[in-house]
């Protein structure tokens, strides 16, 4: 793995309070869930989950799949064994490590699920058509992702101050309406959930509690223009929005 992407998974690694904090993660993990159950899918779907985490989104397609199989795959060994705590019940639940962008699965699935994991794919449109390509005939890719208006407080506070934020750059909803994945259809939704914090620093602390603080390009600010920042943001009442996109891919039959 490339030294970012090592980066990323030992965040994840450390990210024990993952649960306490992941409100928005939650949220995004059941309205997925319920696009996924809504759809028209094989009685006893084969199943392929990608960046399942602690298993907000791996609980959800087992409960709704019970007859189904369910291999959930994540890039961090620790998320691994916290999904496997909260599902130890799970019967027909498998989990393996494994980089989404390099799938090393056979084909024929019949769902592939993936909730709030793609924004840290370094290739979005090569992943999506490698995970399209592992799909039956027929099947769905349902994919809840980060589009370009997340953190948009966040980001204006530095603008204002003359400075960019390390956050990652998210895609627009165009540029996610344009990815062209083979043999597949593609539908693209997108919806902004607000999170409130009691200030900056809280707000950040949240991020390193879900293992999602670490940075995009950028250089790191300085102690004394963090603060800055934080104050603006605070100003702004600390609040900030998650634009959540949902990507609908279908394999053609």
């Amino acid at each position: 793995m490339r030294s970012w992407k090592q980066a990323v998974a030992r965040a994840f690694d450390g990210a024990e309070g993952y649960d306490g904090a992941a409100a928005i993660q939650a949220l995004v993990a059941d309205r997925l869930a319920a696009r996924i159950a809504a759809a028209p899918l094989a009685p006893e779907p084969r199943i392929l989950e990608v960046g399942c985490g602690t298993g907000l989104l791996t609980g959800a397609l087992h409960r709704a799949f019970p007859d189904g199989s369910l291999l959930a795959t994540d890039l961090a060994p620790a998320m691994i064994l916290r999904c496997r705590t909260r599902l130890s019940r799970a019967q027909s639940l498998r989990l393996c490590v494994m980089d989404a962008e390099r799938p090393c699965l056979a084909p024929g699935f019949d769902l592939i699920a993936s909730s709030l994991a793609a924004q840290w794919f370094e290739d979005l449109a090569g992943t999506l058509a490698r995970l399209a390509g592992l799909l039956a005939p027929g099947g769905l890719l349902a994919v809840a992702t980060l589009a370009s208006g997340t953190f948009a407080e966040w980001r204006a506070a530095h603008a204002a101050l003359g400075l960019e934020a390390a956050t990652p750059r998210y895609p627009t909803r165009a540029d996610l309406a344009a990815l062209t994945i083979p043999g597949c259809t593609l539908a693209v939704s997108t919806e902004p959930l607000g999170e409130s914090h009691a200030d900056g620093r809280a707000f950040l602390g949240a991020l390193r509690a879900i293992g999602a603080g670490t940075p995009g390009a950028g250089t790191p600010l300085s102690p004394g223009a963090l603060r800055r920042v934080l104050r603006r943001f605070e100003a702004g009442g600390a609040q900030v929005t998650y634009e959540v996109a949902t990507l609908i891919i279908r394999r053609e039959p």
